[in-house]
């Protein structure tokens, strides 16, 4: 039996194109081909470098916003759209 590997996604369809926070560490994104996904980051500010670590603070979480697609913080601190989706992908927790 075999596997059909997914098809690729483009850049420009991963982008994301709205962002909402919707509880502690938790933010909706709808994407630019309609995909829409709530990811919970509790546990994501406890790795990483310092501008991650920040996001532990529920406060700077919140603040999170859209700069080109890119999910973005006051800190200095974002995420690639790509890999955004792939954790949306994947069920991401944490």
């Amino acid at each position: 039996m075999s596997t059909i590997a997914p098809t690729p996604l483009s850049l420009e369809d991963c982008e994301v194109t709205s962002l909402r926070v919707t509880g502690p560490h938790r933010i909706s994104l709808h994407f630019r081909d309609d995909y829409v996904a709530e990811l919970d980051f509790a546990d994501y500010g406890h790795g990483g470098g310092p501008l991650r670590r920040a996001l532990s603070d529920p406060a700077l979480f919140a603040e999170a916003y859209l700069a080109y697609g890119i999910v973005s913080w006051p800190n200095g601190y974002d995420i690639a759209p790509e890999t955004l989706r792939r954790y949306a992908q994947q069920g991401f927790v944490g």
